[in-house]
């Protein structure tokens, strides 16, 4: 697989944005755009990434800045599979990521979606506070 930074407004963005944002309707009711803002991707210390299989989009993330050493994990999404997309990408994110600087990652996911928790779970992350 291969991950490419990319501008979130890319067409490849925006194809795997609004595949999550329908599988969130499905899960939850709502979308959740709310809470986000896309251009939160386009400041400092701030990037959307996409991943590629065999040249194919097949998922995507973003971190927005939280503050100097935390990035916040946003609007992440991967096509149903086998081979593994959602942990390559959360280890790509996490390498991007300690190359802006950051030594935390925290990320939002909602308790209606326990598939998302569980995986978070699997891939190292811990439930915290909101």
């Amino acid at each position: 697989m291969r991950f490419e930074k990319t501008d979130v407004q890319s067409a490849d963005a925006q194809m795997l944005l609004y595949e999550l944002n329908v599988a969130l309707m499905g899960i939850l009711g709502h979308n959740g755009t709310k809470h986000v803002c896309l251009d939160d991707f386009n400041h400092d210390k701030s990037f959307f990434v996409i991943g590629y299989d065999e040249g194919m989009p097949v998922c995507c993330a973003g971190i927005r800045k939280f503050d100097d050493t935390t990035g916040e994990v946003k609007r992440v999404f991967a096509k149903k599979n086998r081979r593994g997309y959602g942990a390559e990408l959360m280890a790509a994110v996490e390498t991007l990521a300690l190359d802006c600087g950051y030594r935390r990652l925290i990320l939002e996911c909602r308790e209606g979606n326990p598939h998302a928790i569980d995986f978070y779970k699997r891939v190292g992350y811990l439930p915290c506070e909101n």
